[in-house]
């Protein structure tokens, strides 16, 4: 059966010397493992489509007792040049797709998340967007999409008003700042206040917030040590440990 839909490219392998495996995140049918024969030859421009971050429309032959699809041919959905040329933004847009891989599971559809993926790759290609607010947003909406969203309201165990605090060890609820204890992962207080800010809000009401870089810092914090204790596969997102350094750079800098 030959499938056309669009997709999200998480992941690429090479498979000989002219081919490629490719991992993708489809609109229809959640993530699919793909074989692109022929498309490191010189001459052949569909190997420069299926780079991770791409968003593409694709054409594929399925076999429902076969693990890896055949290519039949791909086109660009929507090019990224502001995300290729810039550090922070390739780094970011490779941390999402890899995220994305790990919480979700083969040809398991994800409407939902395909959207989010896609419409947050936009935005983070956008230079009139602060790109590390973008990330904090995917992070805290892939939370709710995933259905373990913190609950920035009230402490997990003693249910008191939360306004700073940290996250339990056990079960990777927030908690408040009397019931943290030593041994327990403590939070900066403007770790929430991002997080307070974006709820209810939509991708496209992000220009209108002024947050200072700390905070936004501090809530991917929160939001990396939280999605990893609720998605098992999230403990070994490399492409997290870039993130990571970058912002320790970009705290050195302030500094």
């Amino acid at each position: 059966m030959l499938i056309a839909t669009n997709a999200i490219v998480l992941k690429r392998i090479p498979y000989s010397d002219t081919s490629l495996i490719c991992r993708i995140f489809t609109e229809d049918w959640g993530k699919v493992t793909i074989l692109a024969k022929g498309v490191l030859r010189p001459k052949n421009v569909t190997g420069a489509l299926l780079e991770p971050v791409n968003h593409i429309h694709i054409q594929y032959y399925n076999k429902s007792n076969r693990d890896i699809q055949i290519l039949k041919n791909a086109n660009f959905v929507q090019q990224y040049p502001k995300i290729r040329n810039d550090l922070s933004r390739i780094i970011l847009g490779l941390a999402i797709v890899e995220i994305i891989d790990k919480a979700t599971l083969d040809c398991n559809p994800y409407p939902v998340l395909y959207r989010l993926g896609w419409r947050v790759l936009d935005k983070l290609n956008d230079e009139t967007q602060n790109f590390w607010l973008v990330f904090a947003f995917f992070l805290y909406q892939l939370s709710i999409r995933m259905g373990f969203m913190p609950n920035l309201k009230n402490c997990s165990k003693c249910l008191s008003e939360m306004s700073q605090g940290g996250i339990d060890n056990y079960t990777g609820e927030l908690v408040c700042a009397k019931c943290v204890t030593q041994s327990q992962i403590h939070l900066e207080e403007n770790s929430f206040t991002v997080l307070q800010k974006i709820t209810g809000l939509h991708l496209d009401d992000l220009q209108t917030l002024t947050i200072d870089k700390d905070s936004i810092f501090n809530s991917i914090r929160l939001l990396d040590i939280f999605t990893s204790f609720h998605i098992e596969g999230l403990k070994r997102v490399r492409s997290m440990e870039m993130v990571r350094n970058l912002i320790n750079e970009e705290n050195n800098k302030s500094t």
